[in-house]
């Protein structure tokens, strides 16, 4: 058996020594929360590990005379929490129309019986009350066996923050019952035509809601990214007619120029600590990457290959290294070198065509866009091992990027005929569509957001 071979089954079957014990911590976690007293935790901590399944009733109205038009808002807001839920690789949603109670809002008028019966490890039970101009929810999380309580909070937000509040509260029990962050809070950069058919920079949140342009040019902008503040988003645009980098402040909505070299300045990316944007730009006539200081605008070059092109670079989650697309051996492949240009390492060797590199969060694998016999595909690689797996196989894809988790991807495809953007779990699994105007490509994940609300 190759060592290709084994890391593909370790992929989809979670057989290793790590994993199994985890997977008998998580169990032993869940026999806790069924007979805890107190506040019970469910702590994740790897890829593959068990999932635990969770019921999530309707809101229940504090009163009955809200009305039908909030009859609808709060139908409308336990759909958004299930959703987001059920995009963790970690829980499993169940039904809600097999759940044997509605209404409920009191933990000691819940049915143990009937929701173990569902196999439910815990229960969401959640009250909403309005003044017409505010809401306020009251959440908490209770063990389905014995209603032993996991958290407990209450939530107030003006009503036009409503979907925004129930992110949060998405992303509070997430933390609640697996210890990890979720993704609710966050949001996607990305390339659409929806307007006019002119390529410009639009944000979403990370579900494809509120949709919202960033550039208004008239010209064409591309590949946007994300300060690690997620406070600025910087792309190139052709509005002087040359493709210049510019930085965009999402909350001064000021765009300020960042380089404009003579040729093409293109595929941005911040360093961690965002002190730094690599990009790409002509040298010697060549491509090559450069690193720019965002406080003092110094720039370090960092590549020199004579008759190569050197782009789409990708900073490791502790800023020390940079994967990076180069055809030096006569096709684009993926690289690894030092933040100073150095100790330089090929990454990728199987497919002639491999490019748009993103480091994960978690630091031990690379995603990337790899041509194939079935056209360009979404593959993951073991910065270790090198032994890479092919994540999709319909329709042409690419551009992939990670979630801040590290457990979700966000790519393009055009498996409709039309280039939309998609979810999908680390391991290709849930794949999701998230846009439905225009055509939309070159997505950037921001980092987690802490809304506040009026």
């Amino acid at each position: 058996m190759t060592r290709a071979t084994i890391w593909e089954f370790s992929l989809s079957s979670f057989i290793t020594r790590e994993v199994l014990l985890k997977k008998l911590f998580f169990i032993a976690i869940l026999s806790t929360l069924c007979f805890a007293q107190g506040d019970a935790y469910l702590r994740i901590t790897d890829y593959g590990t068990g999932v635990m399944r969770l019921a999530v009733p309707d809101f229940v109205p504090r009163f009955d005379n809200f009305g039908a038009e909030w009859d609808s808002v709060m139908l409308e807001l336990s759909n958004v929490l299930r959703a987001d839920l059920r995009f963790s690789p970690f829980l499993d949603v169940i039904d809600s129309s097999l759940y044997p109670q509605k209404g409920v809002t009191d933990p000691k008028d819940l049915d143990p019986f009937g929701w173990t019966a569902l196999n439910a490890h815990a229960v969401v039970l959640t009250q909403f009350d309005t003044d017409g101009r505010r809401v306020s929810l009251k959440v908490g999380i209770y063990s389905a066996n014995n209603r032993s309580r996991i958290m407990r909070r209450d939530y107030q937000a003006s009503a036009v923050q409503a979907r925004r509040l129930v992110h949060r509260i998405s992303d509070d029990i997430h933390k609640a019952l697996t210890g990890e962050d979720g993704v609710a809070q966050t949001q996607i950069a990305f390339v659409s035509t929806r307007i006019g058919g002119i390529k410009d920079i639009w944000v979403c949140d990370y579900d494809g809601y509120a949709p919202r342009r960033i550039t208004d040019s008239r010209s064409i902008a591309l590949t946007p990214n994300w300060s690690p503040s997620g406070d600025k988003i910087t792309y190139t645009s052709y509005k002087n007619d040359s493709p210049d980098l510019y930085m965009f402040d999402i909350y001064k909505e000021r765009e300020t120029m960042v380089a404009n070299h003579e040729g093409p300045n293109l595929t941005s990316v911040w360093s961690p600590d965002g002190r730094y944007i690599c990009y790409s730009r002509i040298a010697d006539n060549n491509s090559e990457l450069f690193l720019k200081d965002v406080r003092t605008g110094d720039e370090t070059r960092l590549t020199y290959t004579p008759h190569a092109i050197e782009t789409s670079p990708t900073f490791s989650p502790t800023g020390r290294e940079i994967a990076f697309t180069s055809d030096r051996s006569g096709s684009p492949q993926i690289y690894i070198m030092d933040m100073m240009g150095t100790y330089c390492r090929r990454l990728t060797y199987e497919g002639r065509y491999n490019d748009t590199p993103d480091w994960s969060p978690r630091g031990d694998k690379i995603c990337y866009t790899s041509r194939t016999d079935h056209g360009f595909q979404i593959a993951i690689i073991d910065v270790a091992y090198g032994d890479p797996i092919y994540l999709t196989s319909v329709g042409s894809n690419r551009s992939p990027r990670w979630s801040p988790d590290g457990y979700h991807i966000v790519f393009s495809s055009n498996r409709t005929g039309t280039y939309h953007l998609y979810t999908m779990n680390w391991d290709g699994s849930d794949v999701r569509r998230i846009t439905r105007a225009g055509a939309n490509t070159e997505p950037a994940w921001s980092r987690r957001y802490k809304w506040s609300f009026d």
